[in-house]
């Protein structure tokens, strides 16, 4: 039995033996090689697996001879996307799966520019291939593509005509812009001198202005962004608060105007003669209502974003304007056609002509009637004046450098010496206030067209506030101290940071940056030379942002981020989630939607008298009586764009918390810093139209603000001091080069009666104002004129600012209301200069 198992285990290993050693033949010219395998198979016996009909695809011509079938297959599939293996003793052939070749990456990258002067256009909108996007701070774009090298590019911003053209891939391209207001007859496309003044819905709270327009509306010449601000929905016209823009419903603190990188913090104007910054300088004005993107921060309630002019690298300029309050000059003088030095200057001077003559006005009281209110209406003695400084270069073909410097300074003052019954009011009141801004700013473009902004900037508010009451008896000539208050009041703010964008693809872009703020808050109240408050705190924080961009030509614009803060002075973080998206619901109309959270480490506090008078002043949160205010935006809308005509329905809430006031009610046993919270909401309407460089719009909003506070003891919301529940606004301007003519007409439904209840009014006191303007345009060449002549509040309404009411306690059973009566009939000439 052992040997006939030993044998056939011998027989088994000579047959396997032999197999292997056996010499395989291979003799064919141009045969299919699934035909040569089948001869393989047949002639040695061997068991193979393949594909026949891949396989036929590969004619083999060979002449050799292999030891085995492992190099017979070898040398068949040899240079062929073939392999093999063996399983089970079958030879199996399959084809190699190949790597898809990786598709070049084609990149266009550039910058969007104005013709003539190389003043680069932020913030443009650039549509590349179908694909929109939207340049940066210096103009600059970047696109990759997978598809093709040859792009179909349309760019546009606003007040510029429309550029459509087909480029090839490459960088450091230039998009040339023409102004659609450019005021020189020999070039053709003049024809619509009048483009559109605003750009709205095209994403949730944000709004975009044409300074270029804003000249022809009515005012003073220097004011005209001010003007075509104030008429747009969901910003408060009624009461003319000219500090700063109240939007949406926000309060005094909650809005900033930014310029080049740095806040500036208004003026403490008598009404709306003066615009906040000077609009020689300004080139994009862009307006975020709520509901903004990861990119912005710092405010809870809305933002103005200004862009100043990098100047004139061609040649020398100059714009001169002079009207009845103010003197306004800039000039820009190229320096080695690569960079320009800017320079402005405004001044008020002494009224040319002034309507109102320097009087104070009261009502007829009679001497006994001691339970009226005595009304005071005085017109202020202002003083104001500002400068702006700006160098910029650009080097290394896209990169910008720029270094802007401001600074202001306004005197704001009133005397009363007037016989009220039997005393004499004795009043003097004065407020200064000085600010400056600075900002460094670097702008890289790299060799793929991504971008980094690198900046520094800083803003700074010094407020100081005199007020001295006394009255004095006629006949006694006794002489009492009212009221004795100083008040000094600075905020300093100091910013470094850096903003990156980058391209992942055709349909997304990255944007991500962080950087560190320090902001520091003086405070020093006297009180009948007692010093009431000295406070001096500063504060640390450090934040960062990312934001994923999401595009598709065909069905909208979507983002998503986060900002997060760590405030160093306080311990915490604060963590800001954003979305929003613009959906295509069809050619013409947009669905746009935002959420966010927001917080605000500075705040404007505000102090309540025991007569109801309102004051603000300036601190940083300590997150203990100082708290950080926080709210929540939420933006809903959609629009309508064609042939000229816009409609935009934008609905919004904001919820905060974590405001303060300080009340000082003996009477009602309530004196303390308390904390509240606040819910503004409302729907903005607007409808414009364009016609043949004619345009007229209407905006209406529908809005409530309401309030709580801890010392109400009701756990129930109040309106707040600026609620207005109605704003309806009327604006059209027509060209009829070289005269244009212009109107506007803004009704507000009227704020809380409580504000003027003391002062005789019961109800909500209503606002209307109708104005009218007519421009004329000479000396059309290199030189060029205008001169325009306005009527401000032609039906001479009579309406009452909200800032500037004041209460001053004169007698036991009566009290003397002084405030400054808004803008009455009053005509305006300017004349302005520029080349």
């Amino acid at each position: 039995m052992l040997k006939k198992a030993t044998f056939l285990i011998l027989l088994f290993v000579a047959v396997q033996s032999l197999t292997v050693c056996q010499e395989i033949r291979i003799d064919v010219s141009n045969k299919p090689l699934n035909q040569v395998l089948v001869g393989i198979r047949d002639n040695y016996d061997i068991r193979l697996s393949f594909d026949d009909r891949l396989l036929s695809a590969y004619p083999i011509t060979l002449s050799k001879t292999f030891k085995n079938p492992e190099g017979a297959i070898k040398g068949l599939i040899k240079n062929l996307p073939l392999s093999f293996e063996q399983s089970g003793g079958v030879y199996i052939i399959f084809a190699i799966q190949q790597k898809e070749k990786e598709k070049p990456l084609f990149r266009l990258a550039g910058q969007v520019l104005e013709t003539g002067t190389f003043e680069p256009l932020p913030y443009s909108h650039v549509i590349i291939n179908g694909h929109a996007l939207a340049t940066d701070l210096k103009g600059s774009f970047s696109y990759v593509s997978k598809e093709d090298s040859v792009f179909t590019v349309r760019a546009s911003q606003l007040g510029y005509y429309i550029l459509d053209t087909v480029i090839d891939a490459g960088m450091n391209l230039q998009l040339l812009l023409t102004p659609s207001v450019i005021g020189l007859k020999e070039v053709v496309i003049t024809d619509k001198l009048i483009e559109k003044s605003t750009q709205i819905g095209k994403q949730a709270g944000v709004e975009k202005l044409n300074h270029k327009v804003a000249n022809y509306l009515p005012g003073y010449g220097d004011n005209s962004v001010y003007n075509l601000l104030r008429l747009q929905p969901g910003i408060l016209a009624s009461g003319e608060s000219t500090s700063e823009p109240i939007i949406w419903g926000s309060y005094s603190g909650h809005s900033k105007i930014m310029f080049d990188g740095f806040t500036i913090y208004g003026l403490k104007n008598f009404n709306d003669n003066i615009s906040t910054f000077n609009p020689f300088m300004a080139k994009d004005i862009e307006i975020l209502k709520g509901g903004f993107d990861a990119r912005y921060g710092e405010r809870v309630g809305g933002i103005v974003n200004i862009t100043g002019k990098n100047g004139n690298r061609q040649k020398t300029g100059f714009e001169f304007c002079i009207n009845n309050m103010t003197v306004n000059g800039m000039l820009e003088v190229p320096i080695d056609r690569k960079g320009s030095l800017m320079v402005s200057f405004r001044q008020t001077y002494y009224n040319l002509y002034d309507p109102w003559e320097h009087n104070i006005n009261k009502n007829n009281n009679s001497p006994n009637d001691t339970g009226n209110i005595i009304t005071l209406n005085v017109v202020p003695d202002y003083v104001f004046r500002d400068l702006n400084l700006k160098y910029s270069t650009s080097f290394m073909d896209n990169d910008l450098f720029y270094i802007s410097l401001y600074g202001g300074s306004d005197k704001f003052s009133y005397s009363i010496d007037e016989p009220i019954k039997y005393v004499n009011l004795l009043k003097d009141t004065k407020e200064e206030r000085e600010q400056g801004g600075a900002s460094v700013f670097y702008g890289k473009t790299w060799l793929n067209g991504n971008t980094s902004n690198f900046s520094v900037s800083w803003s700074g508010l010094q407020s100081v506030y005199n007020d001295d009451v006394r009255t004095e008896v006629i006949d006694l000539g006794f002489i009492n101290q009212l009221q004795e208050r100083v008040s000094d009041n600075g905020l300093d703010e100091l910013t470094a940071r850096i903003d990156n964008r980058m391209a992942i693809d055709e349909n997304q872009v990255l944007e991500f940056g962080g950087g560190f703020i320090y902001n520091h808050s003086t405070l020093l109240e006297d009180t009948f030379g007692v010093n009431l408050v000295n406070i001096d705190r500063g504060a640390q924080r450090t934040f960062l942002y990312f934001q994923n961009v999401v595009s598709n030509s065909s069905i909208g614009n979507f983002k998503v981020g986060f900002r997060t803060y760590f405030a160093h002075n306080i311990g915490k973080a604060y963590f800001e989630p954003r979305i929003s998206a613009s959906v295509n619901l069809s050619e013409y109309w947009k669905l746009n939607v935002a959420w966010g959270i927001y917080n605000q480490f500075v705040v404007k506090s505000s102090v309540v008298d025991l007569l109801g008078n309102y004051r603000y002043l300036w601190a940083v949160s300590n997150g203990d009586d100082t708290p950080v205010t926080n709210a929540m935006h939420f933006v809903l809308g959609t629009s309508f764009h064609n042939n000229g005509f816009t409609l935009s329905v934008e609905g919004f809430l904001k919820n905060t918390t974590g405001l303060t006031r300080y009340i000082r009610f003996p009477r009602w046993d309530i004196e303390g810093v308390f904390e509240g919270k606040s819910r503004s909401y409302g729907i903005d309407l607007m409808l414009q139209k364009e016609y043949r460089g004619h345009q007229a719009w209407i905006a209406y909003t529908l809005s409530k603000v309401e309030e709580h506070f801890d010392y109400q003891r009701k756990n129930v919301y109040r309106r707040a001091p600026h609620d207005q529940r109605h704003e309806l606004k009327l604006a059209a301007l027509v060209n009829l080069d070289p005269v244009y003519l212009s109107a506007n007409y803004v009704f507000g439904s009227g704020f809380p009666a409580g504000i003027f209840s003391l002062s005789g009014y019961e109800d909500d006191y209503n606002y209307s104002r109708l104005d009218v303007s007519f421009i004329y345009k000479f000396l059309d060449r290199k030189l060029k004129g205008e001169a325009g002549i306005s009527i401000l509040n032609v039906l001479n309404t009579r309406n009452l600012k909200y800032e500037n009411f004041e209460l001053v306690p004169a007698f036991q059973t009566s009290s003397i209301n002084i405030y400054t009566e808004a803008i009455p009939f009053t005509p305006t000439l300017y004349l302005k200069i520029s080349l």
